[in-house]
């Protein structure tokens, strides 16, 4: 571990041990009351605020500091509402139990259907996806550019559901 580096963990703790009250109030007011929901939102904005560390200023006021943990944490609230997660439930086991077992045969079933009109290209691309693969990857893997991914992606999507509300 060189010494930048543990410096960069004192001050990590250093600011989250500051301000964890604060991050902890503000999730709060985003996440609509749902405890899971500001749990997972605190740890996105230790998430960003670890990531951001070295853009902030050396030798910040407090004031300073306290003005860059709340513009992480809005960063982070501004990128949620953007696409915001499925509310997920806790599955106890009495629910688990009443969940029917995924129906993989059914799925793949209804994707080639919706793939049988598609180029090969755009059913590799659908194939990355469907293993997961994000857009960095699946750039790298077609060969193409990040943003040329990323809109490769968005017109896949497009026509599928253009097919799907089409039948």
């Amino acid at each position: 571990m060189t010494i930048n580096e543990g410096t960069k963990y004192e001050q990590f703790d250093d600011l989250i041990n500051r301000y964890r009250k604060l991050i902890r109030k503000l999730c709060w007011r985003h996440s609509s009351g749902s405890e899971n929901q500001c749990d997972e939102l605190v740890q996105d904005c230790y998430v960003s605020i670890w990531c951001h560390l070295p853009s902030m200023r050396p030798n910040a006021h407090l004031l300073q500091q306290t003005a860059w943990v709340v513009l992480q944490c809005r960063s982070v609230f501004s990128h949620r509402r953007r696409s915001a997660p499925p509310d997920w439930l806790p599955i106890d086991e009495h629910l688990a139990d009443s969940l029917p077992a995924p129906d993989d045969a059914g799925r793949k079933e209804l994707i080639e259907d919706y793939a049988a009109d598609l180029s090969p290209e755009e059913r590799r691309l659908l194939t990355l996806m469907m293993e997961g693969y994000g857009q960095k990857e699946i750039a790298e893997e077609l060969g193409i550019s990040i943003e040329a991914a990323k809109k490769k992606r968005q017109r896949l999507i497009k026509k599928i559901k253009k097919k799907n509300d089409n039948e």
